[in-house]
């Protein structure tokens, strides 16, 4: 197994919107890493998002001119396989969502690379177990789940499997913290993870909210981002029920978590939007009208304000 300092050798594979970012995570960590594509086009496009990510960063300051030509000496890209995960220590998958698909790169990198090499992959929500269902090595598979956009988004989830060993989970918390991201490590195998789980219980709250007519869908938001959304980068929502009293919490819960929405499939107001074409930004409409609303505005206000949290964590 790869000692937890040695990571050297790293391939993404995947240069679509997760895999240039990954790469970035990992080239500020130290490790040349090169972006696996089948086309060359494919490859080219995720190295110039690479640097567009190096671009970014420094230029708001979360990073020096040194450290990003530093990095940028870092990055590689290539349509041959079985050469760049010959010599890797990591191999971090981060393609489209599906376990076959999945299942099947996996057996055949294992195939190609060295006994010691740790193979993951980015899921969101496929399980860690079944993804190494073809692995002899499974010991040295597990998940980890980057947030997007993985260049901005500290979090990542490391996710256990049945047979991952202790060693692989503290070699990737280790080269994770060492590129100044905030791994968390998922101990069950479980649907949805760690945040996702967390994100899709409130988000079920929230569209039955809107379908029952308790408030609407910008009312929703806004108590969500100018309310308890507010304080979570300062502390979480267990540290926050210490602060408030445990009596206290467990006094509303006993009459609130029977008024909470429990049902164990959509809502009625999610399908019939679904049903009905509205997609969201993809065709025009969703829970907001995006002809009237301009995403790439949104995402750069998002971007914008990620940066000065990372700009705020450096300064501290």
């Amino acid at each position: 197994m790869t000692d937890r300092h040695q990571i050297k050798q790293a391939v993404v594979i995947g240069s679509g919107q997760m895999g240039p970012g990954i790469g970035y995570t990992l080239a500020s960590a130290g490790c040349n890493v090169s972006i696996y594509a089948r086309s060359l086009k494919s490859v080219e496009r995720g190295v110039q998002a690479f640097h567009a990510a190096v671009d970014i960063l420094a230029a708001a300051d979360c990073i020096s001119a040194d450290e990003a030509a530093d990095i940028r000496t870092k990055i590689s890209g290539t349509t041959q396989l079985e050469p760049a995960v010959g010599s890797a220590d990591l191999v971090i998958e981060s393609i489209s969502e599906n376990l076959e698909m999945k299942q099947k790169l996996f057996a055949h990198v294992e195939n190609t690379c060295r006994p010691e090499t740790i193979l993951t992959s980015n899921t969101s929500g496929l399980p860690a177990t079944e993804l190494a269902g073809l692995l002899n090595h499974k010991d040295r598979f597990a998940v980890t789940h980057f947030w997007n956009p993985p260049h901005l988004m500290p979090l990542v989830e490391i996710v256990k499997g049945t047979e991952t060993s202790q060693q692989t989970l503290n070699t990737l918390a280790s080269i994770l913290k060492k590129a100044k991201k905030s791994p968390v490590v998922v101990l069950k195998d479980t649907p949805g993870q760690l945040g996702n789980r967390l994100f899709h219980a409130l988000l079920r709250e929230a569209i039955w909210m809107v379908q029952e007519g308790i408030a609407s869908v910008e009312d929703v938001d806004t108590a969500i981002k100018n309310g308890f959304g507010r304080r979570f980068p300062v502390y979480g929502a267990l540290e926050h029920q210490d602060v408030a009293g445990l009596d206290t919490v467990f006094a509303i819960q006993k009459y609130m978590c029977e008024a909470l929405c429990n049902e164990t499939s959509p809502a009625r107001f999610l399908e019939d939007k679904v049903n009905g074409g509205n997609l969201g930004v993809a065709s025009g409409s969703g829970f907001y009208d995006w002809k009237k609303r301009d995403f790439q505005t949104v995402r750069e206000k998002r971007d914008a304000f990620l940066l000065e949290l990372l700009k705020a964590e450096k300064a501290a």
